[in-house]
Parts: structure tokens; sequence; C-alpha cells
């Protein structure tokens, strides 16, 4: 049993790493290389003693899986949605978060937690790599990684896309490294390498030209000082403090960033006004069918809604989007309900845990204006902070039962 819990806690980590870092399989249809290592997962499950209990992500996620699949039925016979095998991948990629939670039954959580903090450590500076070179087209490598992950686009305004093909996505993925990050500081102190790769992760973030992830790290930097005001007050204010001290003087040179700013407070940003069209449609959409929605209805409707809160209710009405709302955000209560023995835990699992709970401010305004859930980069990664942190204190709290 050991070694086929190694092998799944490496094949957990492989899916992570190619989720965020890994382009698309360039046969023609949207195969990424952490769906085919997902499906490894599958031969363990079925095949192996089980190892895994009944716990809430497994029981909401799963009713998450039966709404959709009713919803795609329901769209199919009583809609007219034309059949689409892009449906079915739709359902098959969002089936992937579901095995995840269950192989992690199969880990020992330690291990898992040190491999996710390696993760972190040297993901942080693969992507400071990546953004600068990309950023300064540093030999003529924008055109030669464009062509790697087959981006096409117009890079007129200077964003950055990293490795997710969407400047927006790709500051989400900067973001889970700068929260795990400021969270280590906070909780370890480990003050100079950490602090050091948040200020420049700050700068690629600022590449992005992000605007919704910019304030989304604002308001990180915030929460982080009111959880940690007891622990590390004055280092909290440190690092706001040297993160204004960067940024300010380079906003000038983001023009996107800023005239994006200027343009929304007046109300004449074209982003804005084409996604207020967006989600007019989807509305509307989703009052032809509330209750179920249509299903993910590819080959009727755009997939493009630019707000997942409406394409959520327009794919799978009211009760779709109720179960994925519960699941991504439950982590709140179960967090405060149980703080006490999320404190007790390694500190490796803390920062994963406290992470978790931060990343939750990222995914509440990331999806006003993008794709989370529905994103495929952003969710597995999530999904194993959550399974672990969950998993680490209830496994605390059956030994200091057992131990009296």
């Amino acid at each position: 049993m050991k070694s086929e819990s190694r092998f799944i806690e490496k094949l957990i980590v492989l899916i992570i790493v190619s989720s965020i870092f890994f382009p698309r399989i360039p046969i023609g249809l949207e195969i990424r290389f952490d769906d085919i290592l997902a499906l490894l997962l599958l031969p363990f499950i079925i095949l192996t003693r089980p190892n895994f209990k009944i716990n809430r992500l497994l029981v909401f996620y799963l009713l998450i899986l039966i709404s959709f699949s009713i919803s795609t039925i329901h769209g199919y016979v009583f809609l007219h949605v034309p059949f689409s095998f892009r449906d079915i991948n739709e359902l098959f990629r969002i089936f992937k978060p579901f095995l995840i939670i269950i192989a992690i039954g199969y880990c020992n959580l330690q291990t898992l937690s040190s491999y996710l903090n390696s993760i972190f450590k040297i993901g942080a500076v693969l992507l400071i790599g990546l953004g600068f070179v990309e950023f300064f087209d540093i030999l003529n490598f924008r055109s030669l990684f464009y062509t790697l992950y087959g981006f096409e686009h117009d890079n007129s305004a200077n964003r950055i896309f990293l490795t997710a093909g969407n400047p927006n996505i790709a500051a989400a993925l900067v973001l889970y490294y700068m929260i795990y990050l400021l969270q280590k500081v906070l909780l370890t102190g480990d003050r100079i390498v950490s602090i050091s790769k948040i200020l420049f992760l700050l700068l690629v973030l600022l590449m992005t030209s992000s605007r919704t992830a910019v304030v989304v790290f604002v308001v990180v930097l915030l929460a982080s000082l009111y959880f940690h005001r007891k622990r590390n007050k004055f280092l909290s204010i440190t690092i706001i403090f040297l993160c204004i001290v960067l940024a300010f003087p380079l906003l000038r040179y983001f023009d996107y960033l800023t005239l994006g700013f200027i343009s929304f407070s007046e109300g004449t940003n074209n982003s804005m006004l084409l996604r207020y069209q967006q989600w007019s449609e989807a509305i509307k959409l989703f009052y032809q069918s509330p209750i179920l929605g249509w299903g993910p209805a590819k080959d009727l409707h755009t997939s493009i809604v630019d707000n997942e809160y409406f394409l959520l209710l327009r794919r799978y009405g009211i009760i779709g989007c109720a179960l994925v709302i519960n699941f991504l955000f439950s982590y709140i209560f179960v967090f405060m309900k149980h703080k006490k023995e999320i404190d007790n835990l390694d500190i490796r699992t803390k920062s994963i845990a406290y992470t978790s709970l931060l990343s939750l401010l990222m995914v509440a305004i990331i999806m006003i204006t993008n794709n989370f859930f529905s994103g495929y980069q952003l969710m597995p990664l999530y999904v194993v902070m959550i399974a672990i942190t969950e998993g680490s204190f209830k496994q605390l709290v059956k030994e200091k039962t057992a131990n009296g």
C-alpha cells in the first residue's frame, strides 16, 4: 500500500504542475496533460482496496456532478440543445477534481503537503523567470513560447500570458503563489527570500495588467494583516509598505492597467461594456430555464461570458450554481470552526490552510470577470489544498482522541 500511496502522491503533484505549466495537447481537441494524468487515477480507485472515507468534499462534489449531468440531459431532451462531444469533454474535465478528492484519501497528507510546499517554492521562481523573459521578449522568446502553447492573439497591450493563454488567469496563477508565500512569511518569519519572491511576483502581476488581480492582491494583503494581526502585525505592515513603494512608481509604465482603472471609473471602459452585454445575454438565457439551466450547450451558446456566476446560472441553473458556490466557499466555515486544530498543524500544512482560506477572496472576485471553477488550470490546486487541510486536522483530532 505504501508504494501505491507514493505513486498516487507523485501523480497528484504531476497533475497540479501540468495544470499550471504544461500546454494543451496539440491534437485539435481541448485536452490537457493533466486530463490524461487524471485518467491514470481511475485504475487505482477502481482496483485498489478502498482507503478513503466519505467526507463532505466527496459528497458535495458528487452532488455537483449529478446536478450537471441532469442539466445536460435536460437541455438535450427539453430545450433541443444539439448533442456535442465538447459538452461531454466539459463534463469529463469537471469530473477531474472528484478523482483528485478520492485519490488524496490514499496519500500521506504530510508528504503531500511537503510536495506542495516545493511546488510553491520552485514554481514561484519559474513564474518570475517566465514573466520577465516574456515581457521583455528576451531572445525573441515570446514568439517561440506562444507557438509552443498555441496562443493566437494581438499583444499590442504588452500583457504577459505566462502559461495560461489569458492574462487574467495568468495573474490568478501568480496570486496563488503570492498568497502562499505571504502566509509562509507571516506564519514562520521566513523573511528575506520569501519577501523577495513576493515583490518579484508583484512585478509579474503588474506585467499581466490584470485590474482584477491587482484589486485581489490589495484585498488579500489587508485580510492577511487582519488574520495575523496578533502574530505578526509589524511584518504585515512592512510588507504592505514595500509593495506600495515598489508598485506605485511603476504603474505609469503599465498604460493598459492605469487607463483601464480610469476608464472604468468614468464608465467608458470598452472591456467592461462588452462584459455587461455578455452578462445580459446570459441572464436572458437563464430566465428561460432557471432551475436546471441549459447544460454546457457549447454548440449552441458561447462559452465566453466573463462572469462565472452568470455562466453557471445559464448552464446549470440555480441548483448547479448553488452547489458550486457551496463547494467553493463552505471551506470558510470549516476553517473558522476548526481554527484551533488548524493552528496546531505542522507549519507547511498550516500555510496551505491559510492559503486556501485567503485564496477564496481571489476566487470570489475573479469569478465576477473570469472563470475559476470551469477554468481548469486553477481548480486542481485549490481542491488539493482544501483536501489536505481538512484531512490533516481530522487526522489530528483522531490522534488526540485515541491518545486520550
